[in-house]
């Protein structure tokens, strides 16, 4: 007996869907990438916090110090002297302005003591810092 067989179809690729997904990941990339902000290339190894506070929404200018004592303002470097008077000079052109410290685990302490002494000459009050989040192993407090 003799069965009719049916024709075959072609087969065929619909890239329609491909390009769709390639044009989402197009502009997820690029809003990705448009938003991220540079940070200097100064190398600084933060130190671990268990307590460490959420800074505010909008974000601070960075005050790096690196464990060769020198102190960066955003990537400009600042010298220890004339930081407390820069930072006047900036808060009083803009009221809003907001401070930020990132030190160095091997920065010396003196230093940070500087950048803090200058910050409250300039009227900034405390500088929140930057630092690791990460709970020690076996730490269970809060």
């Amino acid at each position: 007996m003799l069965f009719k067989r049916k024709p075959r179809r072609l087969p065929v690729i619909n890239i329609i869907p491909l390009i769709d997904v390639l044009v989402v990941l197009l502009i997820f990339y690029i809003a990705t990438t448009v938003f991220k902000k540079p940070e200097p290339k100064i190398t600084i190894k933060v130190p671990d916090s268990t307590r460490a506070k959420e800074t505010p929404n909008t974000p601070p200018v960075i005050l790096y110090v690196t464990d060769e004592s020198k102190i960066f303002l955003g990537d400009a470097p600042v010298e220890p002297d004339q930081l407390g008077d820069l930072l006047k000079s900036k808060l009083a052109a803009d009221p809003e302005f907001k401070v930020a410290m990132k030190a160095d685990t091997k920065a010396p302490f003196g230093v940070i003591v500087k950048v803090m002494d200058a910050a409250h000459y300039a009227g900034l009050g405390d500088l929140p810092t930057f630092m690791n989040t990460a709970k020690p192993a076996g730490d269970s407090g809060p």
